[in-house]
């Protein structure tokens, strides 16, 4: 779902749910499990297990003489100098394996049928060779008696940081001084890391139905892990390579394996009277360092003689003079010295690449929109939040180095763009450009209305000189209206990433990287107005990701994760199925500005955005004596001839309440009796009243009232005089309507300096008029004089509102406004979920049998028959805990959750069009399928016709007819398999059809040379050609008709491109912004596959990259 609140947990982990339920209602009717004596062991002899091994590794002189030191306090045990120097390296770690007591791994067995050496009986001598085998005296003398061999006697984990972080504490018992001593050198050593295990010894892997009897259970063991497996082997292994294997035996063994790869953060220990010894050890996640990473790392290759001279380039670029002490006004200008990040914002302005995606100038697309249009020059350049991001990781998190293995990243960033979801309102556009910019989608009232024709995404050409736009950043999900965002297509102000590396700094000028993205992420938040809710988090213990806690309409609808059965907490299904639940919460957490939201939920009219997610409760009820609750200065309840939403009139016509405000405003300033203004336009004569409205004259108002009392006070609430306003407005306006062609009439004090200024809008057209204010346009204003309210482009404020604080102030309120209406609107009309909903107290806390790969935000299903009816209705339960425990051979899991809204319902404010899907194919075309071969002995051919810049690619195989296995051969190997497939059907569906192939693989260095020719060309590495997971190939059917890449029509008529979409493959007849039909692949450009092509070409120039193989996942 991409980095979203309400993942669902994973499939393994479902199924094991369900299959735990299934055993725990063994025999309860003829469709449960049988309760033989197979499924009673399991539910009545299965332990918890844990293990823990260091990663200290004994070297050198110094190593062995702090072993020497130990051996000497404890004489009574002898070890000879060969059996000394062979607890080097991981000597000593492997004899001392905190698992049922202290464990020695068992080299000698190579089938590892017995990881371990048995340890049993006592020791009869005081050699060390003699003790690792045995349970008492095996370690340590005899002085005191022979003394069991110590070991884990419980542990905890627990979530951290809202689950970005899990800490472990690990409780040990040792009964001498000797083994104190080892467990000293190997696990009390604080920043070491050490590997952690849990789990069940036996799970069910299996339930399968049998026909006309129960179903079949299959129980298996969980047999050695990690520690056994890999831990000491003499291959390298990476923390990242570490934490797969983790993640890895998680899901093989469904939820009954769990794995802690952390530093030791902390210890303590005690003595006791009998000479034993209570040991604590804290580890703390690898995640943890977040916080210690300091993102303001000394600028690096920069000698201190050029600093001056690249500082006086960018104060000649930003138009900035240096003070008297050799200062600048700048804070870019005054860091490019003193750390990595604005070293190389510097730099990067200094030349900036306006010919790459990911990097866009704002003063060039506003010259083009208008030439009169000016950015302020240190406020025009934007980076890709995703390329920053990768700039970011590498230029501030450290490598990391095992042995032999490649160099990896200490934390990893997730900058994917499919990966990173974000929620997003059509018609937002960006509210401050100073921090960062997207490109946005309207909807047709805008649309017609502002002057902004074509979105950011578009590439600009000026004398020859290509500039690239944007990458998307709306996306509509396919056969759906679900929209959302691509966060790391979002473009962040060069100038806010700068100012954000001087806030938060510590008393040593330290900024740390969570305190830096937790900034990015509250500048992205108020620059969508709130639409966005992202904050900084790291999953898997080592990876950091952006979540979007907002929810997106609809997306929920979108899951395709099938949820096996929900977690049951009380009695039995009707399938026969009970719980493994211990113990369970629920309980609410009522703030009194929650109540207050509460309170306006009760009410018949009294709904706000941020109420919603309560009024799914109040369906159905009333309060009896708060039915109602308005605004004041809205309230419509004395407009009792209108019988319509008091706040929804017909288009074009003012709702009664706006009117009586009007009105009221009017006869509140009367006063005494004297005119408002000179005009007398209202005044108070023999119990009537003159009033304008818009420049007309509404006379002798309640001449024929006899309830007027001549009191204006009293008269303001004249029912019968309101009614009177209303109507003669509303009827002057409907007649507007059919005169004006549906214009609003507007007063002629609204002017185009008055909207420019945020003066004198009607109300209700905040927003609209804040973004033709923007980008100009016609507002859709008239007045009744017939002179049309617009405001030209040369005066419109966007691309100068860097540094303009009211206006960034009027879109964000303005959008607020105009987003909590619609989210009213949408939940009156449709019952539809508030994008902005976050949150709602309700927590349900469940502590069941051990099970691992839930994570945190992930939504939990529960059988809530145990609730309120309205609840399952009203709530999704989410993940904001995960602690585990072991003790007593048992391994309990204490979930606890945050309840949010459900939001399976699409939003219904959605454009017929988008800017990014205009070039998508027209509407449907008949599939005819393949031509008959004129010759019953034809057969499909494959003709090699490649060339690279006009050359032959291959003259050994060029022009000739070439078998499926060559062609085959000429691809990606981890893509030959769906290719072998789809050329089986052609070869067997289309002979007589001949497949003229012109490209497959494309080096890193053409592609160089292709986006120098052409900057729309792809930037090398994100073509599929560049993996060779791609063809490109004309193909001439039976009737000798050639299909070339720009005609859809054949192409779709032969079937082909179906018979490629039915393997799952992609054609390049349906891309969205361009059509390339003679394009076929097998999987579009991944992030893996960039990030294996970087890693696999290490130290190698792109241009002799081979990628050939690269795989893309």
């Amino acid at each position: 779902m991409g980095n979203v609140i309400g993942e669902p947990i994973s499939q393994p982990i479902l199924d094991q749910i369900d299959r735990r339920q299934k055993m725990q209602g063994a025999g309860y009717n003829s469709e449960s499990v049988k309760r033989d004596p197979t499924v009673l062991n399991y539910l009545n002899n299965r332990n918890a297990w844990i293990k823990m091994a260091s990663g200290v590794s004994i070297s050198g002189s110094l190593g062995i003489e702090k072993l020497n030191d130990i051996f000497a306090q404890s004489p009574e045990l002898v070890a000879e100098a060969p059996e000394i120097s062979a607890l080097k390296g991981t000597g000593l770690a492997k004899n001392l394996v905190l698992f049922n007591t202290i464990q020695s791994i068992n080299d000698y067995d190579t089938k590892k049928q017995q990881p371990y050496i048995s340890r049993s009986g006592i020791r009869k001598d005081n050699l060390l060779s003699n003790s690792l085998d045995k349970m008492y005296g095996g370690l340590g003398g005899n002085s005191s008696g022979l003394q069991p061999v110590g070991g884990i006697t419980d542990f905890t984990v627990e979530s951290l940081n809202r689950g970005s972080i899990r800490k472990a504490t690990v409780n040990i018992k040792v009964y001498n001084k000797f083994q104190f001593n080892l467990v000293e050198i190997l696990y009390l050593r604080l920043g070491y890391i050490m590997m952690l295990e849990w789990g069940w010894d036996k799970y069910v892997s299996k339930i399968e139905p049998v026909p006309g009897s129960p179903p079949e259970v299959t129980i298996e063991q969980m047999g050695s892990t990690i520690i056994e497996k890999s831990w000491f082997t003499e291959d390298t292994h990476t923390q990242q390579s570490m934490l797969k294997k983790i993640n890895d035996l998680r899901k093989t063994t469904q939820g009954n394996y769990d794995g802690f790869f952390g530093k030791v953060s902390n210890f303590s220990w005690s003595v006791n009277q009998d000479g034993s010894y209570d040991i604590k050890v804290d580890l703390i996640t690898l995640g943890s360092v977040i916080e210690s990473i300091n993102v303001r790392k000394p600028a690096v290759d920069i000698s201190t003689a050029s600093i001056p001279y690249i500082q006086s380039q960018l104060a000649d670029k930003f138009g900035v003079e240096e003070n008297k002490d050799g200062s600048y006004d700048d804070s870019l200008i005054n860091n490019i010295g003193s750390n990595v990040i604005s070293q190389w914002l510097g730099q990067t302005i200094l030349s900036f690449p306006d010919q790459n995606d990911s990097y866009f100038n704002l003063s060039t697309f506003a010259t083009r929109y208008n030439h009169n249009l000016k950015v302020p020059e240190p406020q025009k350049y934007f980076i890709r939040l995703g390329e920053f991001l990768d700039q970011l990781q590498l230029r501030v998190i450290k490598d990391i180095k095992n042995g032999n293995s490649r160099k990896f990243k200490q934390l990893t960033i997730d900058t994917g763009e499919e990966s990173n979801k974000c929620n997003y309102i059509i018609n937002l556009i960006p509210l401050d450009v100073g921090i960062c910019i997207f490109d946005f989608q309207f909807s047709e009232d805008f649309s017609k209305y502002s002057a902004f024709s074509s979105g950011f995404n578009e590439d600009i050409k000026r004398g020859g000189i290509s500039t690239k736009g944007t990458r998307d950043f709306v996306v509509k999900a396919d056969d759906s209206n679900v929209v959302y965002g691509k966060l790391m297509n979002i473009y962040m102000n060069t100038n806010f990433l700068q100012k954000e590396l001087d806030n938060n700094l510590d008393d040593k000028g330290n900024l740390s990287l969570f305190q830096y993205l937790e900034s990015i992420c509250k500048g992205i938040n108020k620059a969508t107005g709130g639409t966005t809710n992202i904050e900084p988090a790291i999953r898997n213990d080592n990876i950091i990701y952006l979540l979007e806690q907002n929810p997106i309409k609809g997306l929920d609808g979108l899951n395709t994760v099938k949820d096996v059965a929900p977690i049951e907490i009380l009695g039995y299904s009707s399938k026969g199925e009970s719980n493994f639940v211990q113990d369970f919460s629920f309980n609410t957490k009522i703030t009194p500005k929650l109540m207050n939201m509460i309170s306006l939920g009760s009410t018949s009219e009294g709904v706000d955005a941020e109420s919603i997610p309560f009024n799914n409760w109040n369906d159905g009820f009333e309060n009896r004596f708060e039915e109602e609750s308005t605004d004041p200065v809205n309230d419509p309840t004395t407009a009792t001839k209108y019988t319509g939403d008091p706040n929804s009139p017909e288009e074009g016509v003012s709702s009664p309440a706006e009117i009586i405000l009007k009105f009221r405003q009017d006869m509140a300033t009367k006063g005494d009796g004297t005119p408002i203004d000179q005009d007398g336009s209202v005044y108070f004569d023999t119990l009537n009243y003159d009033w304008e409205w818009q420049d007309t004259n509404i006379n002798d108002l309640g001449w024929d009232n006899s309830e007027l009392t001549g009191v204006w006070e009293e008269d303001a609430d004249n029912k019968k005089l309101l009614d009177e306003v209303v109507g003669a407005v509303q009827a002057m306006q409907r007649s507007d309507k059919e005169k004006f062609e549906g214009r609003k009439i507007v007063d002629p004090d609204v002017t185009t300096e008055t909207l420019l200024k945020n003066l004198n809008i009607p109300p209700g057209e905040e927003y609209k008029i804040y973004v033709i204010a923007a980008f100009g346009g016609d507002t859709g204003f008239s007045t009744r004089a017939g002179a049309k309210r617009t405001i030209p482009k040369n005066s419109s404020l966007f691309f100068g509102s860097t540094t303009n604080s009211d206006f960034i102030n009027r879109g964000i309120d303005g959008f607020k406004t105009y987003i909590n209406n619609i989210n009213v609107r949408e939940f009156k009309e449709n019952k539809i979920q508030s994008s902005l909903g976050g949150f709602i107290p309700v927590e349900l806390d469940i502590t069941l049998e051990g099970l691992s790969g839930m994570k945190i935000y992930n939504k939990i299903s529960i059988n809530q028959k145990f609730l309120p009816p309205a609840y399952p209705k009203a709530l999704k339960f989410v993940i904001r805990g995960i602690n585990h425990g072991v003790k007593d051979n048992k391994w309990t899991t204490n979930i606890k959750t945050i309840s949010t809204s459900i939001t399976d319902q699409e939003p219904t404010n959605l454009p017929s069009s988008f800017n990014n899907s205009t070039a998508q194919p027209p509407g449907p075309i008949e599939v005819k399928g393949p031509i008959p071969p004129k010759d019953p002995n034809d057969k499909l051919k494959i003709i090699d016709s490649r060339k690279v810049a006009g050359v032959i690619v291959d003259t050994s195989t060029y022009g000739n007819n070439q078998s499926i296995d060559w062609l085959v051969g000429e691809l990606n190997i981890n893509t030959q398999d769906t290719w072998r497939k789809f050329l089986n059907i052609l070869e067997e569906k289309y002979p007589g059809y001949t497949l003229s192939i012109n490209a497959i693989y494309r080096s890193y260095q053409r592609s160089i040379e292709l986006e120098k020719q052409n900057p729309k060309n792809s930037t090398p590495g994100y073509s599929p050609h560049n993996y060779a997971f791609a063809i490109d190939m004309n193909v001439t059917d039976p009737n000798g008709d050639t299909y070339e890449k720009g005609e859809r029509t054949p192409w779709v008529e032969s079937g082909i491109p179906g018979v490629a979409k039915s393997l799952g493959m992609r054609w390049g007849g349906d891309f969205k912004n361009y059509v390339d039909c003679v394009h076929f692949d097998v999987t579009r450009v991944t992030d893996a596959a960039i990030i294996n092509a970087r890693r696999d070409n290490e130290g190698l120039p792109q241009s002799e990259w081979d990628t050939k193989n690269t795989n893309y996942v």
